[in-house]
């Protein structure tokens, strides 16, 4: 997520929203925990590199497809790697399509 917010940053884009699969993530941005002291300084600036009012919501890995074949596809591959939606991964193409018209996506076992 912090790369993530970075590169937005860098390419001049304004997040205002963003959905995690972790709760304990979300919670800590929204003000209802205290973040483990080990990441409290990335949460810091992670919450500098958003829009004052932007939105911190969970979302089960099923809530978003994309990013979680992304993740799985990360695995995969060595160093930092930038897609668009011209470059996807094979393996990504289908959860962006179903994310795109709002379907619910299982992930593969």
């Amino acid at each position: 997520m912090h790369l993530g917010l970075r590169l937005c940053t860098e390419r001049g884009l304004s997040i205002t929203s963003v959905e995690l699969d972790s709760l304990l993530i979300v919670n800590c941005f929204n003000d209802q925990r205290d973040p483990p002291w080990t990441i409290e300084y990335i949460l810091r600036d992670c919450k500098n590199l958003l829009a004052p009012n932007a939105s911190i919501s969970h979302v089960y890995r099923e809530g978003n497809g994309l990013a979680d074949r992304l993740a799985a596809h990360g695995h995969t591959c060595q160093g930092i790697a930038i897609f668009d939606r011209d470059s996807l991964p094979p393996s990504c193409f289908a959860a962006y399509q179903a994310d795109l018209s709002d379907q619910p996506q299982y992930r593969p076992p």
